[in-house]
């Protein structure tokens, strides 16, 4: 029997004879107590009151990640108000935003909290909601809990954020994705924040799971597209699914929402005209790039049981739906399985972006080619056999070795039951092909955690790209990446002038040591939030980057040569054009 076999059936066991978790209304405070001293005694009927948190993950001298949660300072706990995943909604946990709120050149965190919600949860009467968090960077490894000095402790059920300077001020933003209305949250630029989305247009009450900043339409303004997900209607029983809820096509979809940014702080609804109004889908995530490499930002929308969508961008922030048409719509066996995220970047190497796609079912690795056609290569790059028997939900490229090649990390977690499976960690082989990488990873690969939401960051800016993962019922995981392989970096932090002020949508092309390399400037949303924005390359043993090369949304392009390596570059768009 194989290793991957093995586990399979170790994990099958573990669903039929028991869950392994202590269940209970987990982290749901009550009027009466303060959040910080959670009550401990069991409620009526004799449950625990909590689920348990997983302690910290002590790390072995060769480990590459080293679990630092604790040692930072984050002491955010997921409030999941329920004794088991009892629908739909609960299943899909909540995120973390990475953003530098503060502009001191450290990314600080904000996580987003779920709590209670009638007619969802099964919470005490009186349940308090806990607030989302946000986490200064002090810059020495640690960060501070400034959630009620800035005025973001959020509302409602909270899902997802996403971080980009709508406004074009300097001070970066923040989206939250709400289930009820959303929130846009206004950087005033002395540490606050004010809830703006009435007033801008974008206060969306719909079952919300991601967002994604993107200038549709290159006037120098980020729009913003909202995912939503379906209408959940607790009464419905017309099921039979022996892990004990309906699928999501039992209830009815929500329609997308593409908000046009009218240059005066406000947005306008033009999800009609847009072409981005596509009935019958239920969303679980988007993101925004240049599938086409025509120059413009098109968007790929990861949806629950039905096919996924790649909507292509005209130029004019007009959109024409081309999954099917550009191989991206199923997975190999022709599945509309339930996609949760896309993660973005170049795996072989060819210069063009490629797309993987983490499901409940089997997954997708969408190479790109020069034709604007995509080819599913999940099992001859090894991705099938290393991922087939887990959910996968948040879903990151990361080299995390510098070595110049995007190798992958997975969030995996039961869709039904409060158990915890382990993450991967998948090494490229420098061709598009990977092997599984968990001995060098560290004790955290052999952990069972209840994982969903996933980001990439370089907390520490020392050029080894850390991860945050979120997990239900349970604090956050900040692996901080400890590796030392003599290997060199640069990290761009981009500054747009007569493009948005973030750069997204900039084109880089970067030489160095005879490679090169591609990468776009995006705002990194993946499952349940959004990523470091800076822009990571890894060189491997060049100390120089030749040429770097930018093509702004402006059209303007800049060249920079003989950039000395292991340094955050920041680069700001020439103001005339060249």
């Amino acid at each position: 029997m194989t290793e991957h076999k093995a586990r399979f059936w170790q994990r099958f066991a573990s669903l039929t004879f028991g869950l392994v978790v202590t269940a209970g209304f987990g982290g749901c405070g009550r009027e009466s107590v303060d959040p910080d001293q959670r009550q401990t005694s069991s409620p009526a009927g004799g449950e625990p009151s909590e689920l348990t948190l997983t302690p910290p993950i002590a790390a072995g001298e060769g480990d590459l990640f080293e679990d630092v949660t604790g040692r930072a300072g984050i002491d955010f706990r997921h409030q999941f108000c329920d004794t088991r995943i009892a629908n739909i909604i609960q299943s899909n946990g909540s995120g973390v935003a990475v953003l530098d709120y503060d502009r001191d050149g450290f990314v600080d965190l904000y996580l987003v909290n779920a709590g209670p919600l009638e007619g969802v949860t099964h919470h005490p009467r009186g349940t308090v909601r806990e607030p989302n968090r946000l986490y200064r960077n002090r810059g020495d490894g640690t960060f501070e809990d400034v959630t009620v000095k800035a005025g973001v402790t959020g509302h409602s059920y909270g899902i997802a954020a996403v971080a980009g300077d709508y406004d074009g001020d300097g001070w970066v933003d923040l989206y939250v994705v709400n289930v009820g209305a959303n929130i846009l949250y206004r950087n005033k630029g002395d540490g606050t924040f004010a809830d703006v989305a009435s007033k801008a247009g974008v206060a969306d009450r719909g079952t919300g799971i991601g967002a994604v900043f993107l200038d549709a339409d290159r006037d120098g303004h980020l729009d913003l597209f909202v995912a939503n997900y379906l209408t959940f209607d607790p009464d419905y029983k017309l099921y039979f699914n022996p892990d004990g809820y309906p699928g999501p096509l039992a209830y009815q979809p929500e329609f997308n929402l593409l908000y046009r940014n009218n240059g005066d702080g406000t947005f306008r609804d033009v999800s009609e005209q847009s072409g981005v109004r596509i009935a019958g889908h239920r969303a679980m995530s988007v993101c925004a790039f240049d599938a086409d490499g025509d120059g413009d930002t098109d968007l790929y929308i990861c949806n629950d049981m039905t096919p996924n969508l790649l909507l292509v961008n005209d130029g004019t922030g007009r959109f024409e739906e081309n999954a099917l048409k550009r191989g991206v719509a199923f997975n190999a066996l022709g599945e509309a399985a339930g996609s949760m995220t896309a993660a973005v970047g170049d795996c072989n190497g060819d210069l063009i972006p490629d797309i993987m796609v983490s499901r409940l079912g089997y997954g997708s690795l969408y190479m790109g080619g020069k034709t604007g056609l995509f080819e599913d290569r999940m099992i001859a790059s090894g991705l099938g056999g290393l991922t087939a028997q887990y959910v996968g939900w948040g879903n990151i490229f990361i080299d995390y070795d510098n070595d110049g090649h995007l190798d992958i990390f997975v969030a995996n977690g039961d869709a039904h039951h409060l158990v915890g499976w382990e993450s991967l960690l998948l090494r490229n082989q420098g061709n598009g092909t990977f092997v599984d990488d968990r001995d060098a990873g560290g004790h955290y690969f052999n952990a069972k955690i209840r994982a969903r939401g996933t980001a990439m960051l370089d907390f520490d800016n020392d050029g080894g790209m850390d991860l945050l993962v979120t997990a239900m019922g349970d604090r956050p995981f900040l692996l901080r990446n400890r590796g030392q392989y003599n290997r060199h970096w640069l990290m761009l932090d981009l500054e747009g002038t007569r493009s948005n002020r973030e750069g997204f949508g900039a084109i880089i092309h970067l030489d160095a040591g005879g490679r090169r390399a591609y990468a776009e400037a995006r705002c990194p949303s993946g499952f349940l939030g959004s990523s470091d924005r800076r822009v990571h390359f890894g060189l491997g043993p060049s100390r120089v980057a030749d040429r770097i090369e930018i093509k702004w949304p402006s059209g303007t392009v800049q060249v920079l040569e003989q950039v000395a390596a292991d340094q955050v570059l920041k680069i700001k768009e020439p103001s005339n054009a060249s």
